[in-house]
């Protein structure tokens, strides 16, 4: 009589755990849905929305840019450090609060430090040659482009960077 109690637990688990992923699965394919048909608005949006005193800042918009070989090679020189920022920042909200907090504070960023913008949506080749699984990961990187390290900032741009950069 227990064995059969157990075995009806049991598969009563299973089945609420294999509803609990379908439903997951559901509602995340749901989401996707709606941020593809969603306009760039939430971009347009976060790049707007940087405050007035930053938009004027020179070193933000020399130091703080869209990742091209070219810039990272300008990143890098005179012993400059280069960090990748792959970020979506169309849908994701943690790189979306990094690029908000990035521009609102981008004082605190050391004078010898670039940031380059990947857009994790459309970077494949980039993804691959550096392993990136999921947006808002940051990597540091040398004058060859090596990885030197490599966080995610949880939204918490320059904060997370300060602590990671070496």
């Amino acid at each position: 009589m227990k064995t059969s109690y157990i075995v009806i637990g049991i598969v009563v688990l299973v089945l609420a755990g294999g509803g609990f992923f379908v439903l997951n699965n559901s509602n995340s394919s749901t989401t996707e849905n709606q941020v593809a048909t969603q306009p760039n608005s939430i971009q347009n949006e976060a790049e707007n929305s940087q405050p007035a005193a930053q938009a004027d800042d020179s070193s933000l918009s020399q130091r703080y840019v869209d990742y091209s070989e070219a810039n990272l090679a300008k990143a890098t020189e005179n012993d400059g450090k280069a960090v990748l920022f792959f970020a979506a920042l169309a849908w994701c909200p943690s790189c979306q609060a990094a690029d908000k907090d990035i521009q609102a504070n981008f004082d605190k960023v050391p004078a010898d430090v670039t940031i380059l913008r990947v857009d994790y949506d459309t970077a494949k080749d980039l993804k691959q040659e550096y392993a990136i699984t999921m947006q808002d990961t940051f990597i540091q990187v040398d004058s060859l482009g090596k990885e030197v390290t490599r966080w995610h900032s949880g939204g918490q741009g320059v904060k997370a960077l300060l602590a990671s950069l070496k």
